[in-house]
């Protein structure tokens, strides 16, 4: 279990310092950018352009490759703020309901959870990555042009016998 954790984590760090775009950003989350208390990070798609003309990172069992081009946004909200927090995770619930987004995984453990949804669009898609630990909510969303296949594509999630 821990490994999967440690890989979708990992995965998100290494699209956030390589591959980050935002031309289709989940637009409800753009109002956190000036709120206090609250980090947000948005970047470019003309910062995926340029990671896309370095070597993608080698992470076993995952394809950057592949998802890198594929991607037109992301967007990361962080808070360790109790009423930051709350609207946070109100703000991802409503999104979740309202664009009757897909439950891909969901792990709880020792008080922290992790929450990846995904909404296949036809013509842009996203995934909102919901991350809550004791005191922190971090909200990843990637948006591009991807399907399911591709998601499943990019995490190769070995057996235990591994």
């Amino acid at each position: 279990m821990r490994k999967i954790i440690s890989r979708i984590l990992t995965l998100a760090l290494i699209m956030t310092l390589t591959s980050f775009a935002a031309n289709a950003q989940v637009k409800s989350l753009e109002k956190y950018a000036d709120m206090k208390n609250v980090t947000y990070v948005y970047i470019s798609k003309a910062m995926i352009g340029m990671a896309q003309k370095m070597s993608a990172p080698s992470v076993p069992g995952m394809e950057m490759k592949k998802v890198m081009p594929k991607l037109t946004g992301i967007q990361i909200i962080s808070s360790d703020n109790k009423s930051a927090n709350a609207k946070l995770k109100a703000e991802v619930a409503d999104i979740i309901k309202k664009e009757k987004y897909e439950v891909l995984m969901q792990v709880d453990d020792d008080g922290e959870k992790v929450r990846i949804y995904l909404h296949e669009g036809k013509t842009q898609s996203a995934i909102i990555m919901l991350t809550e630990a004791e005191k922190e909510v971090t909200i990843i969303a990637f948006t591009g042009k991807f399907s399911l296949d591709d998601v499943k594509g990019m995490i190769d999630v070995p057996s235990d016998d591994d």
